[in-house]
């Protein structure tokens, strides 16, 4: 969280020392194809099957929304956000299928460059402050603690392009985390689900995100100059418009 906060104070400092050509403040929102491991049903843990079986999670569609700030450079910028993600992934066991759903809020922060007007390319550190995870049919037990117990804050990398007509825009994002989960085992409610003890394999997430945006406010900086002096002048309503 320190790091965050330390990178946004730096990010404004900068802001007020350069001279930018736009600011912008908008809103976001999208959808989101979110990435997870496999789960292995331990053979010895249920009674007659005697090979492992292996389960791939299926994606499902998840949601984000937020906002953002944008500081452009000529035809570089400068792009904090704030989003809201929520995934889903579920896994098909023998006798149910279970749901696996997260959430997060995520801080990136990002650094882009016009290619050609309308299209940009734009990279950047994440930091991620998830809510709980949880998978159907996880239980506590004398094997198990329960879970998926996962980093509760987390930091990934994203790449994307971007593709602006005004103040509307297309925002298509690829995420990779820089750091691998830990193996572990869940103990699954085998008469509902038909699997008991299962380990969740060590995985790397990552998402694919599509994102509309809108700039709600924009201007430049002879805009703000102007209006920020104005606030100074000497009069005796201290009014901007006086």
């Amino acid at each position: 969280m320190r790091a965050t906060i330390l990178l946004l104070v730096t990010f404004l400092l900068g802001i007020y020392s350069t001279k930018a050509q736009e600011f912008a403040i908008g809103a976001k929102g999208g959808l989101n194809y979110y990435s997870i491991g496999d789960i292995n049903s331990r053979a010895n843990s249920i009674a007659n099957l005697n090979e492992d079986e292996l389960f791939y999670p299926n994606k499902k569609l998840g949601y984000q929304f937020g906002g953002y700030f944008t500081v452009e450079y000529g035809k570089f910028f400068l792009r904090p956000e704030i989003v809201y993600l929520s995934s889903k992934n579920s896994y098909d066991f023998p006798d149910e299928k279970a749901y696996w759903e997260t959430s997060r809020i995520e801080v990136p922060v990002l650094v882009g460059f016009e290619i050609f007007d309308p299209l940009s390319l734009y990279l950047g550190p994440g930091f991620n402050f998830y809510n709980d995870t949880s998978l159907d049919g996880v239980q506590v037990t004398s094997y198990s603690d329960g879970g998926p117990d996962l980093d509760k804050t987390t930091v990934n990398f994203n790449i994307g392009v971007m593709v602006r007509f005004g103040r509307f825009g297309v925002d298509l994002r690829y995420e990779q985390g820089l750091k691998e989960t830990e193996e572990e085992l869940l103990d699954i409610v085998h008469s509902a689900y038909g699997v008991n003890l299962a380990d969740l394999k060590s995985y790397t997430p990552n998402m694919l995100r599509l994102s509309v945006f809108i700039d709600i406010f924009r201007t430049n900086p002879d805009d703000l100059d102007g209006f920020f002096s104005n606030l100074f002048r000497s009069n005796k309503c201290h009014c901007p418009y006086n």
